[in-house]
């Protein structure tokens, strides 16, 4: 950032807990982001869908909550912790912000799903949330440990994956001569799927490296899946 100083720049950070494997900020370079983007008057998104699933380890204050000059707009959303199809979330900004997003979002889609409004808000003022998020957390947790156990059971030596803080996914490194994304026909054949990795990419990145689920399987096809996928990436070693 410092060194594309003049030019007009735009900053996305995904913090807290990534999708794909990605450096943790410490609260230093935190800091430090949000110096450099009060001095260049640079806005920053900070999407946290995954800040209430954390595993292990202490959650770092949201980035917005250090936000003076209104530069950084903060967004999560309940798809990840109440229900996927609600597909509901929220926005930190200022309210002149607030009201230009939600006039363009009245172009896209009209509105977000009122009952689902509803529902969610009647959760949260219930206390019913508060319930749920330990309950989702110790499922996940012990999902996420099997998945991370049946790699290093299964998978086979030059192959290396994420051991996250938390969210839904890992994200896996195959050797260089396997492309996931030509593999993923073969993979479907055996009853298992994945992202491949050069969908998160656009430097044409990613070909040998996969993300993976394990918050949407019970603890017995997460192992079956591994197994399964494991011996598939042997066959092309």
């Amino acid at each position: 950032m410092e060194r594309k100083k003049g030019k007009r720049l735009s900053s996305f950070i995904q913090f807290q807990i990534s999708t794909i494997q990605r450096v943790l900020h410490s609260h230093l370079k935190e800091e430090n982001i949000l110096e450099i983007s009060e001095k260049y008057k640079i806005p920053i998104l900070e999407d946290d869908p995954y800040i209430e699933l954390r595993y292990k380890g202490k959650p770092l204050p949201p980035m917005k909550s250090m936000d003076k000059n209104g530069l950084v707009i903060y967004t999560s959303t309940f798809s990840k912790i109440l229900s996927p199809g609600f597909r509901t979330g929220w926005i930190v900004a200022s309210k002149e912000l607030t009201r230009k997003l939600a006039i363009a979002k009245q172009g896209t889609d009209l509105s977000t799903n009122v009952f689902c409004q509803y529902v969610a808000n009647e959760y949260i003022k219930t206390g019913s949330m508060d319930k749920h998020i330990p309950k989702i957390i110790k499922m996940y947790k012990k999902r996420e440990k099997i998945m991370l156990d049946s790699l290093e059971r299964y998978f086979p030596r030059g192959c290396s994956w994420t051991k996250p803080s938390g969210g839904m996914f890992l994200w896996v490194e195959l050797p260089k001569k396997i492309d996931t994304k030509k593999m993923f026909k073969e993979a479907v054949k055996h009853k298992v799927a994945y992202v491949h990795g050069a969908a998160f990419c656009v430097d044409n990145s990613g070909h040998n490296e996969m993300r993976l689920n394990f918050s949407n399987q019970d603890e017995d096809r997460i192992e079956e899946g591994i197994k399964r996928l494991a011996n598939l990436i042997k066959k092309k070693i």
